[in-house]
């Protein structure tokens, strides 16, 4: 789920550093051992993309709940970009999510702008 998440991140080609932020701060409190930990920073300073990223495995609310903080750290800068928003796309795509849902989720989330 991280590595998915820094791959929203990098989604425009630019990595905001309140999207870092947020991100370091769920490898910080993610049960990692410190290799997994440093692996996880590592996508933190170069794009990360999505066809990297193994998603098998995860249950519906795994993938829901994966869905929903893919689109808080699209949110956290205040605007979803044309290239974050057709990355978010995919990720729905990939993580085999109902399109009515995934706009739900994006309807839900408390927006900044």
């Amino acid at each position: 789920m991280l590595r998915l998440l820094a791959a929203v991140g990098w989604a425009d080609g630019e990595f905001a550093g309140d999207e870092a932020e947020a991100i370091e701060r769920l490898i910080a409190a993610a049960e990692l051992d410190p290799s997994e930990r440093e692996t996880a920073r590592t996508w933190l300073t170069a794009p990360v993309e999505l066809g990297e990223i193994d998603i098998e495995g995860l249950s519906e609310n795994q993938r829901l709940a994966t869905y929903q903080a893919a689109v808080r750290i699209a949110l956290i800068d205040g605007h979803v970009p044309d290239a974050e928003r057709e990355f978010l796309d995919r990720v729905r795509d990939v993580l085999g999510l109902d399109p009515e849902r995934a706009l739900e989720i994006e309807a839900e989330m408390p927006r900044h702008d």
